[in-house]
């Protein structure tokens, strides 16, 4: 599972956004209905709020013939297209290989779908994620199209990381962002889809709030990764095994994670830690534990766990662009930083 999953409802009759997500989608369902869409939208938040979901129902609704209650019937010509894949007038890009980029070819070649007319009469859309894995040569082309939009198509942005993007690609976007929900909203949808009391807490938290990643990570093959990963950072906090070999093991965690949603682990654990030694309340064993081995006390014992978060976020920023970093190495420096947390 890549953090860039959480995979939209591709193919589902009636797609609906999740229920934190009702204000922004009243409020672009209410530009749609009076004709004023955005020609391009920029649907931004981390990973497992839901914005692929997001998305693929907001391009229902486009295309459906005859929307009832705010959403895609389910039932015209136009989502039976769309169901079926075969929507002449919906176009997705997404990476060739999984984790790979977008590339220039790609995104080029939405010249002749956004230049023609629609084969129904209706509003076209291009669906586009992850948006930050477009290199400058593809960006510079998708410029090429929002800077003179048709009138009836309209792009739809994905991305975990609008920093990612080019200013001038933000600039021609109207940004919707996703943030966390409500812990309480998070935990009652939480409880129906089976995850409730002390586990629910556990795992949210682990997921940095997003409900939908905190469901995927209660996949057994997905918690067995994110366990084994625990125990080595525990166990490298207690001076027992190498920086460098467990870099060798991390490096490539496997098909269940991949090493940015690794990291977003640990970035997460880290925020565990910084508030549990700020507000004196330890709610998980682990964190207990990690925290006993940190040196001194105070303030001045966070400063070294606040410069590791700092580590943490510019070795997700390389991931999630186009530098391609040497994975070993980057593992390597973040092992042996933590490491230097606790001595």
């Amino acid at each position: 599972m890549s953090s860039d999953t959480l995979p939209a409802d591709t193919g589902v009759a009636i797609p609906s956004p999740m229920p934190w997500q009702l204000s922004q989608w009243q409020r672009l369902g209410a530009q749609w209905k009076a004709g004023r869409c955005p020609h391009a939208l920029l649907m931004s938040g981390q990973p497992g709020l839901g914005k692929r979901r997001f998305a693929e129902a907001f391009a229902a609704l486009l295309l459906c013939d005859q929307p009832r209650d705010g959403l895609a019937c389910g039932e015209c010509r136009g989502c039976q297209l769309r169901i079926a894949g075969s929507h002449p007038d919906f176009v997705r890009v997404v990476p060739e290989k999984e984790q790979g980029p977008l590339k220039v070819e790609q995104i080029r070649q939405l010249g002749d779908f956004v230049g023609r007319t629609s084969g129904r009469e209706g509003a076209r859309v291009v669906w586009l994620s992850p948006a930050e894995s477009m290199n400058v040569n593809a960006a510079n082309a998708l410029l090429k199209n929002l800077e003179e939009p048709s009138s009836s198509v309209v792009f739809l942005l994905i991305t975990d990381s609008p920093s990612g993007l080019l200013p001038t690609i933000r600039s021609r976007c109207q940004a919707v962002a996703f943030p966390v929900p409500p812990q309480q909203a998070a935990l009652r949808w939480l409880g129906e889809s089976g995850v409730e009391g002390a586990a629910a807490l556990s795992v949210l938290s682990l997921a940095g709030g997003a409900p939908l990643l905190a469901v995927a990570l209660m996949e057994p093959e997905v918690q067995e990764v994110r366990d084994q990963f625990f125990v080595d950072l525990t166990s490298l906090a207690q001076a027992g095994n190498s920086a460098v070999a467990l870099a060798g093991r991390w490096e490539v965690p496997g098909d269940a994670v991949d090493l940015n949603l690794l990291l977003q682990f640990w970035q997460n654990l880290v925020t565990q830690m910084l508030k549990a030694r700020s507000t004196d309340e330890i709610r998980d064993q682990q964190v207990a534990t990690l925290l006993q081995r940190l040196p001194g006390s105070g303030p001045v014992s966070l400063r070294p766990l606040f410069d590791f978060y700092d580590h943490l976020l510019k070795a997700r920023q390389l991931l999630t662009g186009n530098s391609n970093p040497n994975r070993r190495l980057l593992m390597e420096e973040l092992l042996i930083r933590w490491a230097k947390v606790f001595r």
